[in-house]
């Protein structure tokens, strides 16, 4: 039982890291200012260390 609930765990991290690459997807392309699009890569780089560290756990 303990293993599931490790396994969902990062499952829903893994969802976290997967909008927070969309959002900052979209930030990055279509942002007016060259301030959010800086945010946006900034949350891009981010969403990616949240997926490595989820799917180094949960290998679907």
């Amino acid at each position: 039982m303990k293993q599931q609930t490790n396994l969902t765990r990062y499952k829903w991290i893994a969802f976290l890291g997967l909008l927070l690459m969309g959002i900052g997807s979209f930030l990055s392309c279509l942002a007016p200012t060259p301030v959010l699009c800086n945010i946006g890569s900034a949350i891009l780089i981010l969403s990616m260390m949240i997926l490595g560290y989820a799917f180094y756990f949960w290998r679907p």
